[in-house]
């Protein structure tokens, strides 16, 4: 799986396009995405093979619980497919980055897994408390999934 690091502040083209940077593309073939909202003034990008494992579960559990199937169904219908053109541009939808406060810039944040999609300036100074909270969230994962050691030391900026 491919993973994205990094920022980048990207002005949006006339048809409401952007482009990709080139290490966040797929080296081979088409770049696919799925563009979803968050629960916090952003939307994200998510290369389509994050969310096959996680559909796949919820595919079998869908099938008799209703509360599931209206859940898919809602981020069904809040998604958006997009595909890279030949120049590396992805076209978004204005209405989506309306409501989260875009202009004519929006910034592109790697978040390793997925891609991050804000207004420019939105969150760019995260405070201590949103630092160690994003530590022990990832602590929290790295202990729940039996991760080596070291990603935590590196992610708490320990030596060896």
């Amino acid at each position: 799986m491919e993973c994205f690091y990094g920022e980048f502040v990207h002005a949006l083209d006339t048809q409401c396009r952007i482009s990709l940077p080139s290490e966040w593309r797929q080296k081979e073939g088409e770049t696919e995405m799925i563009l979803a909202p968050t629960q916090d003034r952003a939307l994200v990008l998510l290369p389509p093979a994050l969310l096959n494992d996680f559909f796949e579960r919820m595919r079998h559990a869908s099938i008799t619980n209703g509360k599931i199937q209206r859940a898919l169904a809602d981020f069904g219908r809040l998604c958006k497919k997009c595909r890279c053109d030949r120049q590396g541009r992805i076209a978004l939808d204005r209405d989506r980055l309306n409501a989260i406060g875009v202009g004519n810039q929006v910034k592109l944040s790697g978040a390793v897994t997925h891609i991050r999609l804000s207004a420019p300036g939105a969150d760019d100074i995260p405070d201590m408390d949103d630092i160690a909270g994003a530590l022990e969230a990832l602590d929290e994962v790295n202990q729940s999934l039996g991760l080596d050691q070291a990603i935590k030391n590196a992610l708490q900026g320990k030596e060896k």
